[in-house]
């Protein structure tokens, strides 16, 4: 049925990684069936057109948010008047519990209420995906309020979730029924507390803070709970918009240009992170990372582990009031070449036309790509 049908790019065994890291399991389910109907030697071979073409024809995969990262959709309605270019699983779940959706059921009473803005799916999908279906992720949030997540968590990662909410209110502690729920009452401004948080869970995948939304709170989380997730894990803080809140120590009017906003905002400090990241550029080396360079050994001065953050952090992804950190493998940074001839950046006179085919053909029988 599947033979004939065009696959799209392929990288190796690394696709197929890919495909294991990154999809949900009824994803991979259907990418084994593809497989064995298109005459592809391994998952590999099956790309996300090909995947999409098969599990459309047997289940909506749009219609449950169950696209690739970065990848976008049609635009359509999640809620009336309310649209998306990437419906994700979320979009989904709102569509069908909001209390502004049609179709949500009346009589789920029992259900804990969500509050949450919309736009913020995209990156919950972007960086979440590759954990749904694992068999032991450990989720760990600021904020627990009504309890609205808990079930929306464990409906998308599946029962291999651990979720463990630490928030100010003891009357959380009643969504701890469940042995994968933890509940931990306590200050996310409090150095000691979460000092025993880090002690008491050693493993965390993802980190998210959704809590007090306070300077103190939000800048003192990214301190001790970043460098604490696992190596390859994901650290959040949404609500960003707060760091121009009064209320919340936050500045009205601040920009990076005002020392004030820079070094006591969460969002002088994302920006700041901005900075680590490339932190090895600023000595001027153009084509020399440079951490050691003692220029840069006098720079923030009052945030001393922005050292680990550059050791640990892979990805800064800013997103409209929300901030991902990707963490992974440190490695510094290099140019390479590869073989074959160049041409030097003056003019070399050269004007012979280059004979592609060939070209071509000898990558192809070296990267067995499929065009």
């Amino acid at each position: 049925m599947m033979k004939g049908v065009a696959i799209g790019f392929v990288f190796g065994a690394t696709f197929a990684h890919l495909f294991e890291r990154y999809l949900h399991p009824s994803l991979t389910t259907v990418a084994t069936t593809v497989k064995e109907n298109c005459n592809c030697t391994s998952l590999a071979a099956v790309t996300s057109t090909t995947l999409r073409a098969s599990y459309s024809s047997s289940k909506s995969d749009i219609a449950n948010g169950l696209i690739l990262p970065f990848e976008k959709t049609a635009i359509q309605d999640y809620l009336p008047g309310k649209q998306t270019d990437s419906y994700t699983y979320f979009h989904n779940y709102l569509n069908k519990f909001a209390q502004a959706s049609p179709s949500s059921p009346k009589d789920f009473s029992n259900l804990p209420l969500l509050h949450i803005w919309p736009r913020y799916f995209e990156a919950y999908h972007n960086h979440w995906q590759r954990y749904r279906g694992k068999g032991n992720v450990v989720f760990m949030e600021i904020g627990v309020q009504s309890g609205g997540k808990i079930p929306m968590l464990r409906d998308y990662f599946g029962p291999g979730l651990t979720y463990i909410g630490l928030d100010i209110n003891p009357s959380c502690k009643m969504f701890e029924s469940a042995p994968w729920i933890h509940i931990e009452i306590g200050d996310s401004g409090d150095r000691q507390f979460l000092e025993s948080i880090k002690q008491k869970y050693p493993k965390v995948d993802i980190f998210l803070d959704d809590g007090g939304h306070k300077m103190d709170q939000q800048r003192l989380a990214m301190e001790m709970l970043l460098p604490h997730i696992t190596p390859d894990g994901v650290f959040m803080c949404e609500d960003l918009s707060t760091s121009w809140g009064k209320q919340f120590g936050g500045m009205p009017g601040g920009t990076m240009a005002n020392v004030q906003f820079r070094n006591k905002t969460t969002m002088g400090l994302v920006l700041q992170t901005v900075e680590w990241l490339n932190a090895g550029w600023i000595p001027g080396g153009v084509m020399n990372f440079q951490m050691d360079h003692p220029i840069i050994q006098t720079y923030w001065q009052d945030t001393p582990w922005w050292k680990e953050f550059v050791r640990k952090v892979k990805h800064v992804h800013l997103y409209n009031q929300l901030v991902v950190y990707e963490l992974g493998h440190y490695d510094k940074p290099y140019a390479t070449k590869t073989v074959g001839y160049e041409i030097p950046y003056a003019d070399s006179g050269q004007r012979e036309k280059v004979v592609w085919e060939p070209i071509l053909e000898r990558i192809k029988s070296l990267t067995n790509s499929p065009w």
